[in-house]
């Protein structure tokens, strides 16, 4: 849990928090399926229903990183789908929280075929 001291109070940001923005921004890059979670990841987000679980937050001075998994559309570029992944979790978590983000390991878990309607 990230806290600072300001004028009028204390502010916490909770680790969960972190995870949220991070799980929601790498959904929203095209090509990326959902974040996959390991069985007690999947367990946990049975009962949570948040898309920040299997999401590991690890926090320094100042900064955070993350680590997490993501299944991929069939047929997209994975080292470009990933970038974007690590690029838009940079992003969104330095906006919304302040923090610098120094690192983001993506690893790429399923690929998924995606079915078209029929016509």
């Amino acid at each position: 849990m990230i806290e600072e001291k300001r004028e009028l109070g204390k502010v916490k940001i909770d680790n969960d928090v972190l995870a949220s923005i991070a799980g929601i921004a790498a959904t929203q890059v095209k090509g990326v399926c959902k974040v996959v979670t390991s069985l007690v990841g999947g367990i946990a987000k049975f009962f949570r229903k948040t898309p920040d679980v299997g999401i590991k937050v690890i926090l320094g001075e100042g900064e955070v990183s993350f680590e997490l998994g993501i299944a991929v559309e069939y047929g997209v570029n994975i080292p470009e789908i990933t970038y974007q992944v690590q690029k838009k979790i940079k992003e969104e978590v330095e906006r919304m929280s302040g923090l610098v983000v120094s690192n983001v390991d993506v690893i790429v878990k399923e690929v998924r075929e995606i079915k078209k309607e029929k016509e």
